[in-house]
């Protein structure tokens, strides 16, 4: 069975946010093996929806997904984010030098140093 879900009818408005993403799950009919999304009428997704958008693909490998009527920004978006999942996450500090105090005097006293 296929499935179209219309964002625009069920969010009525730009999308921000990684819960807003996650409400797709409740729209997602179970016997649907195949879902299209459908960006008509939004013209901008955030970072973070599309990232959790990502992760409910990963999640629901039983199902097609395919995404239509997305304008340029909305398919730029997608594709960074999906392109930034395939790269190896590289953190600028790998080894923090880690320093304890035993009271509040200690500290001060390492801050004011410095």
């Amino acid at each position: 069975m296929k499935q179209t879900l219309k964002l625009k009818q069920i969010y009525n408005a730009d999308l921000f946010s990684r819960s807003r993403a996650s409400e797709l799950l409740s729209y997602i009919n179970a016997d649907a093996n195949e879902v299209s999304i459908d960006f008509d009428g939004i013209n901008f997704i955030s970072r973070s929806f599309a990232d959790e958008l990502c992760n409910i693909i990963d999640d629901n490998k039983d199902k097609k997904f395919s995404f239509v009527g997305q304008v340029e920004e909305v398919r730029t978006m997608i594709l960074m984010v999906q392109e930034g999942r395939r790269q190896e996450r590289k953190r600028g500090i790998a080894h923090a030098k880690m320093y304890e105090f035993s009271n509040m005097e200690k500290l001060s006293s390492y801050l004011m140093s410095m």
